[in-house]
């Protein structure tokens, strides 16, 4: 297999310490006597040096540039990063990572190859991207006489079968490249091999059972690839095997039934795959095993009972995620090294009472959320404590009560009861707490306090985090104020209608949205750093003391009524990253105060009564990438200055009194490099649409780009957007990285529609209607693959619809309505279900599913050929059954066609019903 992006040769890259420290010794201690380099040493590495290209200013993960240093005149064994033989002198080491080389450095002669006694080679973090592999490096790989001794290799690319034939070769590391293709057969070849580690790749097919003969294999991981297929058992075999990692893959199937070996395995990780069946015995019997995951599959059964080995099992077991059923196994119990137990989210069912735990003396972490678990409380004078727990997770556990072995958790720090049924807290629960620092309660629906201690503040000092969200609270819960120490409070989704004032001197995150609260704005102490008060009924203006808040990261003011003007010194706030005012009654001008240096990445001051010209400071936020300025009253010319924000990801101007004609590139070489969605709509644009649309990088191949949510750093707080989508108004909650839209609808737009359109191939909403555009539809938006709505409406177009179209295969809308329209309506693919009010307006226009056909010179292009079995139908047949099927047609029709469901089979009625009336017009 001869590969096609650039192969590079690497050491160790940190996964393994042990090793990785061993391998560091054997460098330094070469060092150690430096020889006299051999003088073919030499000018190999003198050549190597001068291919390649050394640029440190790039952003690489480290820098260490070793090969600057080099001194032709001086011996090349005493070179940073160069390895000698102390006896022959023949270079044997070499380790440039981190030298900050990019560009290409292989090609068939490369003097690299010169090295004849090379046996290690490191270029890890280095930047070969641009590299080109020539057509004849499989046959260098497979010339054993090259790198003989030749012991660490990683490749970038795909791995040619030829690699086989390195026979010597040890570590195979290939981690986090972009490796496809299949994993080759003859990796088994390579009996010598201790670690191999393909991750977080893109290889693909099924994992070739072939580690049998590779004995000697210590660590495997081929984990975060497309690998698909059955488990390869014969890595379930391995006697020397350490850790081994197949997870998030494609893996399905069974767990091996039995295995051998495996007395050395420590880490076995099998999580996110789609793996089945039950959970074999074998697992929990493994003497040195310390992590078992097999999260996030869908495993099912019961696990099965049996006795555990004294002294065995794992010390941290992640069942999270699947479809496990039935009881909790009591060996769960014994397994006395336990130190994390997860089995959150499956359908697990167990009764508990306080002396299960009394073996798991060791257990630091256990998560039981999610399950169909029954807490009965152990009222016993005995007590039996968990001394090590520090975290305890019960949430969506069915429970209705406080779990009694909880109350003496002395050393516990987290404990989540949320989403129960919880609906009394008494103080004296929290009597041995002492030490809790996160509760989270929120989500019990008519949770209420015992106020029979009032000394609670004794009972909970060091409270950092507390969650009451959800929870039917009308007022603050008495044990609330004497939390001095709280830094985390959320009070959302309550009935809470007034705070006097804020009783915690440390708080830095405090959500109060969805309340009742009503009257002034009530700051919060200097420690404030998310400040979340959105959805309630405030009114009165923003105080300027706000900008006292010196460490404000988040000030969410939304969906308020709140009024006034904005205090200038919002601008100047340099810990601000999101302003959110939208929905408020704020007025009068938007400060032009927006200082260099500032940290925004969100400014959302939509739905206000704003006004004047939009504010030229907003160019110092460099770090923007959502600005939302829609329903206001702005008055001003289009901002093209806004395309220096590199990182502006969305632009929202909709519903102003913006005027003037659109220039994108003014100014500015590489404008607007990362806009997903663009929204001028509803404005008072004028002049032709503007040509320079390719500036839209971001509208382009975005098949590569990680699926996330615009802002997702932020835990607390999700952009928002109101979008114009498919004929209706949508709510965005949160924001795709791979949604992208161009909405210039109800302006006043002339011209024609630019052909530059065309590369926008990963566009998905299109808007120019309600406009004055002339001229024909472009062909190029034919290529507009990812499109999925498209409307041109309510223009004055002309000429045909473009045939190019009907390649959108993800085209679901389609609005060319009242416009200047003529000639066939092409069919095919999604063309084919498009009703008449697609195309309604235009007079010029025929063919199915209009009810205006064609002439005969144009019918061939409208319908597909008939098969010549239909074409011998005997209609007379047909028209004998036309008055028997009037009335049940007729009935039939009215229902499906009155209540549109469902809507593949009303258009498949109407394509059919045009095609009966054209036969039926000419038997007449």
């Amino acid at each position: 297999m001869i590969l096609k992006q650039f192969v590079v040769l690497i050491l160790f890259l940190f996964l393994h310490l042990q090793f990785h420290c061993s391998l560091s010794l054997s460098f330094n201690s070469s060092n150690t006597s430096p020889q006299l380099c051999r003088p073919d040493q030499s000018s190999a590495l003198v050549q190597f040096k001068n291919s390649l290209s050394v640029n440190c200013s790039a952003p690489f993960l480290c820098y260490d540039d070793k090969i600057s240093s080099w001194n032709e005149s001086m011996n090349c064994c005493s070179w940073d990063g160069v390895i000698c033989d102390t006896k022959t002198g023949y270079v044997i080491g070499l380790d440039l990572s981190c030298s900050c080389i990019s560009g290409g450095i292989i090609s068939s002669n490369s003097s690299l190859f010169h090295l004849r006694y090379l046996r290690k080679l490191n270029l890890a973090y280095n930047d070969f991207s641009l590299s080109s592999i020539p057509s004849e490096f499989g046959e260098i790989l497979e010339d054993v006489f090259r790198f003989p001794r030749l012991q660490k290799l990683v490749l970038e690319g795909e791995v040619p079968d030829s690699i086989g034939n390195l026979r010597s070769l040890e570590v195979l590391h290939i981690h986090d490249c972009k490796l496809n293709g299949l994993i080759p057969l003859s990796l088994g070849n390579l009996t010598e091999l201790t670690f191999i580690d393909l991750s977080n790749n893109v290889l693909e097919g099924q994992i070739p059972d072939i580690f049998i003969n590779l004995t000697k294999l210590s660590y495997l991981s081929l984990s975060s690839n497309r690998s698909s297929g059955n488990l390869p058992f014969s890595a379930f075999n391995l006697p020397q095997i350490v850790y081994l990692d197949l997870s998030a893959n494609k893996l399905t199937g069974h767990l091996p039934f039995q295995v051998r070996g495996l007395s050395l395995l420590e880490f076995l990780i099998l999580a996110d795959n789609i793996l089945n069946g039950k959970i074999q015995s074998w697992l929990f019997t493994l003497p040195s095993l310390t992590l078992l995951d097999l999260s996030h599959n869908m495993l099912t059964g019961p696990i099965d009972q049996f006795e555990l080995p004294v002294s065995l099992g794992p010390t941290h077991i992640n069942l999270r995620n699947n479809k496990l059923h039935g009881p909790i196994p009591s060996f769960f119990f014994q397994l006395v090294n336990l130190t994390r137990l997860d089995l959150s989210s499956n359908k697990l069912s167990c009764i508990f009472e306080s002396d299960k735990f009394v073996k798991l003396y060791n257990l630091e972490e256990l998560d039981l959320s999610d399950n169909a678990l029954l807490f009965l409380n152990n009222r016993s004078n005995t007590k039996y404590t968990l001394p090590n727990l520090f975290s305890l997770k019960l949430s969506s556990c069915n429970i209705s009560d406080f779990p009694d072995f909880a109350r003496d958790l002395e050393g516990l720090l987290e404990l989540d009861l949320s989403h129960n049924k919880i609906t009394v807290i008494e103080a004296d629960m929290f009597s041995k707490l002492k030490n809790l620092a996160s509760l989270d309660l929120s989500h019990n629906n008519q949770l209420s306090f015992s106020t029979t201690n009032n000394n609670v503040s004794l009972v909970l000092p060091n409270l950092f985090s507390v969650s009451l969200s959800s929870c039917n609270i009308s007022k603050l819960p008495n044990f609330l104020p004497s939390l001095e120490n709280l830094f985390d409070l959320d009070l959302s989704n309550n009935l809470l209608t007034s705070l006097e004032y804020y009783p915690w001197r440390n708080v830095g995150f405090l959500n109060l949205r969805s309340n009742l609260l009503r009257g002034p704005l009530l700051l919060p102490p200097n420690s404030i750093e998310v400040w979340l008060m959105s959805d309630n009924k405030l009114s009165g203006e923003i105080p300027s003391s706000v900008c006292n808040l010196s460490s404000l990261g988040i000030l969410d003011l939304s969906d308020n009524n709140l009024r006034g003007t904005i205090p200038k010194c919002l601008g100047a706030l340099n810990s601000l990253n999101i302003l959110d005012l939208q929905r408020n009654e704020f007025y009068g001008d938007i400060p032009d105060s927006f200082v260099e240096g500032n940290m925004l990445q969100t400014i959302s001051l939509n739905d206000n009564g704003f006004v004047g010209p939009l504010p030229t400071s907003l160019r110092n936020c460099s770090q923007l990438e959502v600005l939302n300025l829609g329903h206001n009253k702005i008055n001003d010319s289009f901002p093209h200055w806004l395309g220096a924000l590199q990182q502006l990801q969305v632009l929202v101007l909709r519903y102003n009194g913006f005027h003037g004609q659109v220039v994108l590139d003014y100014e500015t070489p590489s404008p607007f490099p990362k806009l997903q969605l663009f929204d001028l709509s509803h404005n008072g644009f004028s002049g032709s649409l503007p040509t320079s649309f390719h500036c839209f990088k971001a509208m382009m191949d975005l098949d590569n780009v990680g699926m996330g949510y615009v802002g997702d750093r932020f835990v607390h707080y999700r952009d928002s957007v109101v979008v114009a989508m498919k004929g209706a108004d949508f709510q965005l909650e949160r924001i795709l990285t791979t949604f992208t839209t161009i909405d210039m609808s109800s302006n006043q737009f002339g011209g024609e529609i630019p052909q530059t359109l065309g590369k926008l191939n990963s566009l998905q909403v299109l808007n120019f209607s309600h406009n004055r555009l002339t001229g024909y539809i472009p062909s190029s938006m034919g290529n507009l693959a990812s499109l999925e709505s498209l409307d041109l409406s309510s223009n004055k177009l002309v000429g045909k619809i473009p045939p190019q179209l009907t390649s959108l295969r993800f085209l679901e809308v389609l609005n060319l309505s009242q416009n200047q329209l003529s000639g066939v309506i092409p069919l095919g693919n999604q063309f084919d279900t498009f009703r008449n009010d697609s195309y309604g307006g235009n007079l010029g226009l025929c063919g199915f599913p209009l009810s205006k056909s064609c002439n005969n010179k144009n019918e061939a292009s409208i319908f597909p050929e008939e098969d010549d079995s239909a074409a011998a139908f005997p209609w007379t047949f047909a028209l004998m059954g036309y008055g028997c099927g009037l009335v049940f047609g007729l009935s039939f029709g009215y229902i499906i066609l009155t209540i549109r469901k469902p809507e593949w089979l009303v258009r498949k009625v109407e394509k059919a019903g045009f095609k009966l009336k054209k036969i039926y017009m000419k038997i007449e």
